[in-house]
């Protein structure tokens, strides 16, 4: 059913330490004019400065897309968070197989850790199984929920970017999206997972959209998006970053951090109270997040309560501020801004790819997103 890749992955390394003299050199180049740390510090302040040097590096990555997902082609589905239930996985089953492709279940998904589709090396291994398997020609994963960010350090990424290939999440596993296109330069998709197959949840146009856009066909694709809310219209170009906001402020600090200059940036959470959202949003204006960025499209933000009052020691008081009021408190005053974008967790759910080039148009009825070098 899947190929069996070694007895498992090192640990990443990181960087290594430099030398005496080559973190002394290095210290003593900085702008800054301040006495050389002695002892261990030396060797901190080195290592944050290589860190650093090095995340700005893979910012530069060329991005590429991976070759795309062929007619009849197999398609391979882990459980890189928590662990799917039976239905769930047969409905997800059911419309891969209803698109004309053939279906690999990676006996991870059976597994049961607590919450989560077996351990963090169990089901990391089963990332990797299905992208060092030749006869695996995209990856979907069966569901999100949490413990994506416990797998990404597990990942042997040169054997990724050595065998690319469509990877499809949503929610918790747009950590997992983010490390491989910041580790690989690969484009990533934020898309659906079995959850948006089941009777309740399921839209034709995620079900289509989803292989239009992972499969074969044209090298420019239009996504329309004539329904949802434009604040300020406009028209931008960039990268496409974003996913989930609590898993995006998981990943500043890491080696899998993102940026936001020069990118399209797009946005969604679900069921977090009003000052959980502030929060969020103040934490990505103070780390810089916001700087360059080019336009922002907010997605659905479901179980947002506005009209629930905080517990308050002194009785229930409001807020005192919508989410719409918030975002616009915090988000960049001066570029194309719109809400209600349909790469959430509402019902209807777009395919974006991570890291791919795009061109947004902003217009009330009429907006639309190219990508370019689909293929």
């Amino acid at each position: 059913m899947h190929s069996n890749f070694g007895e498992g992955f090192d640990e990443p390394d990181g960087q290594d330490n430099p030398s005496p003299a080559k973190t002394k050199d290095l210290l003593c180049k900085s702008k800054f004019s301040l006495p050389l740390p002695q002892g261990e510090r030396v060797f901190y302040f080195a290592k944050k400065s290589l860190e650093a040097f090095s995340f700005t590096v893979r910012l530069m990555i060329q991005s590429f897309f991976p070759p795309l997902l062929p007619p009849q082609g197999k398609v391979g589905i882990v459980a890189p968070s928590r662990w799917p239930s039976q239905i769930m996985l047969d409905h997800l089953v059911e419309a891969v197989e209803a698109s004309g492709y053939q279906v690999v279940v990676h006996k991870q998904c059976s597994l049961k850790n607590g919450t989560l589709a077996g351990s963090d090396a169990e089901r990391a291994q089963a990332l990797m199984d299905m992208f060092v398997d030749p006869s695996i020609k995209a990856i979907l994963c069966a569901r999100g929920g949490s413990g994506a960010m416990m797998v990404i350090d597990r990942l042997d990424y040169d054997l990724i970017r050595q065998n690319p290939k469509p990877i499809v999440g949503v929610s918790d596993l747009t950590a997992l999206l983010q490390a491989i296109t910041n580790q690989t330069g690969m484009v990533t998709f934020h898309g659906p997972v079995g959850y948006n197959f089941l009777p309740s949840e399921y839209e034709l146009d995620t079900h289509e959209h989803l292989f239009s856009m992972i499969g074969e066909g044209l090298a420019t694709r239009q996504l329309s998006l004539p329904l949802i809310e434009v604040e300020r219209a406009g028209t931008a170009q960039g990268r496409l970053v974003g996913g989930n906001m609590c898993l995006l402020e998981a990943l500043i600090g890491t080696p899998y951090d993102w940026a936001g200059d020069g990118a399209i940036l797009f946005i969604e959470e679900v069921n977090e109270p009003l000052y959980r959202i502030e929060r969020m949003l103040a934490h990505f204006r103070l780390a810089g997040k916001f700087k360059g960025v080019r336009a922002v499209l907010v997605g659905e933000m479901v179980g947002i309560p506005e009209e629930i009052p905080e517990k308050m020691e002194n009785g229930d008081v409001p807020y005192g501020r919508t989410l719409k009021q918030i975002m616009l408190k915090h988000l960049p005053p001066d570029i194309p801004l719109a809400f209600n974008v349909p790469c959430g967790h509402g019902r209807h759910l777009m395919t974006f790819p991570v890291g791919a080039s795009v061109s947004l148009t902003l217009k009330q009825g009429q907006s639309v997103m190219e990508v370019t070098s689909c293929s």
